[in-house]
């Protein structure tokens, strides 16, 4: 009769607790990420950002359509860009937690602007970036037209659908997704994006 006691241990302890202590550090952090990304989404809501019309007084008085076109086209600025990427819902942009502020480029006739994003307000000056998000392209004439438009959000919806204005989304999904880039997406062009391959 043996009176010792015997241990006989498991030669898959340690690798089976490192698994289980490893698998409780990743759910907890997933749970993190999770609640973080959720709380963000959820609180960042449409800022109102209000930009006067580049294009009034004496221009939109003139009562001759093309001239006022041209009169626009003569004194396009960064004003004209902040204006368009008001009526175009740049209120509804805001920093994802995962990646940076909105970048958005417009081209204009090979004229290029870009554009970032902060807390819904434009930021804009002349000439090209690295990280655009998205890319909108139209003519400079067609930029004013939108400009003195009566409904400039029926104006870009019924321009994006006749090909007078491109939208090329540049970044990933994700990065779209998180930065509030969709939405906007969806109401100017009609189209559903499907997230399901993110």
């Amino acid at each position: 009769m043996v009176s010792e006691l015997v241990l006989i241990r498991d030669k898959h302890r340690g690798l089976k607790k490192f698994f289980k202590i490893s698998l409780i550090v990743v759910g907890i952090l997933i749970l993190f990420f999770l609640f973080f990304l959720a709380g963000f989404l959820l609180s960042n809501k449409k800022v109102e950002v209000s930009v006067a019309n580049p294009l009034g007084g004496d221009i939109r008085s003139n009562t001759n359509q093309s001239a006022a076109i041209e009169q626009g086209i003569t004194k396009f600025n960064k004003d004209y860009i902040d204006y368009i990427l008001v009526a175009l819902g740049c209120g509804n942009l805001h920093k994802s937690p995962l990646f940076e502020n909105p970048f958005i480029e417009l081209d204009l006739d090979g004229e290029i602007w870009s554009s970032e994003i902060i807390k819904g307000q434009p930021n804009t000056k002349k000439g090209a970036i690295d990280k655009e998000d998205l890319r909108v392209s139209l003519s400079k004439e067609e930029a004013v037209k939108f400009i003195l438009s009566e409904a400039p959000e029926e104006f870009i919806k019924d321009s994006v659908s006749s090909g007078g204005t491109k939208i090329e989304m540049i970044a990933g999904k994700l990065e779209l997704f998180s930065k509030g880039y969709l939405e906007m997406y969806t109401e100017l062009t009609g189209e559903e994006i499907n997230l399901d391959n993110i």
